[in-house]
């Protein structure tokens, strides 16, 4: 199901005022001081002030409400905070505290002023976390800045989307085929690489996320200026007519990422 709101877009016009002065939604690139992801999607919505816009002191209620805001289906909007708001323990570690995970970002104790549960966006860049070598625009942790957009990626990106259209689009086949070709390269050049099926479903998630969020069908895919204003700008495609849905399934989520992760597989099975 692909219908969307019939709302008018934010404002995304970048402005020399004070960010924190901006209303809600109205974009805003981040500062060299700001925290920020290794991912463009929670990036764009510090941007946009649909979370802390320095990227700091977030609490899980203002992450799940950007979150609802872009059209993320609830469940699984309710199971990335619930995840994301763990307490950070190294696999295996013996005297991790209870409830921690690996794929938690905050530290012991990480809390605002009111007592509040809060975690930073340069903590998803926790190594061995949610945090992955094979990204489709950041370097592998080992070998470049996992953390930023590398232009080099970006570019290599943007030529897999198809020719149709007013400027191309993103399928999930040929985004499947790509993560491939990546993992190739990888493998091939970073004797550090750490990539299992762990590592291969969170990057098949992404790109079903992707498609679930700012996709306008599966056979239509994601247009290519929609990942250019996400991925090159960190930023909402509003101006370019995106508008959230309205409904989705976590089922949805699920069918695209493993339609992606058989198409990328790159292990032997034997």
């Amino acid at each position: 199901m692909t219908t969307q709101r019939r709302t008018q877009p934010q404002p995304t016009t970048t402005t020399s005022l004070d960010p924190l002065s901006l209303p809600r939604g109205e974009y805003h690139a981040a500062s060299a001081t700001d925290s920020r992801a290794p991912c463009p999607i929670m990036n764009s919505l510090a941007n946009h002030g649909l979370i802390s816009r320095d990227g700091r002191n977030i609490t899980k209620s203002s992450l799940e409400s950007a979150l609802a805001e872009i059209g993320l289906a609830r469940t699984a909007r309710a199971a990335l905070c619930s995840i994301s708001f763990k307490v950070h323990a190294d696999e295996g570690d013996v005297n991790a505290p209870k409830g921690s995970s690996r794929l938690g970002f905050r530290e012991v104790g990480q809390v605002n002023g009111d007592g509040v549960e809060v975690l930073n966006l340069d903590q998803v860049g926790r190594a061995k976390g949610m945090e992955h070598d094979v990204s489709l625009s950041r370097r592998d942790r080992e070998v470049g800045d996992h953390m930023r957009l590398d232009r080099g990626l970006y570019e290599r990106l943007m030529g897999v989307a198809t020719k149709e259209g007013r400027g191309g689009a993103f399928k999930l086949w040929s985004l499947a085929f790509h993560r491939r070709t990546l993992y190739a390269d990888s493998k091939a050049t970073n004797p550090h690489l750490i990539f299992g099926v762990p590592q291969h479903a969170a990057g098949c998630l992404e790109v079903a996320a992707m498609q679930a969020v700012f996709g306008k069908g599966v056979f239509k895919g994601v247009p290519r200026e929609y990942y250019e204003a996400v991925l090159g700008e960190e930023r909402l495609p509003y101006r370019e007519g995106w508008k959230p849905r309205r409904f989705m399934l976590l089922l949805e989520i699920a069918v695209f990422a493993i339609f992606v992760a058989v198409l990328a597989w790159p292990f032997s099975l034997f």
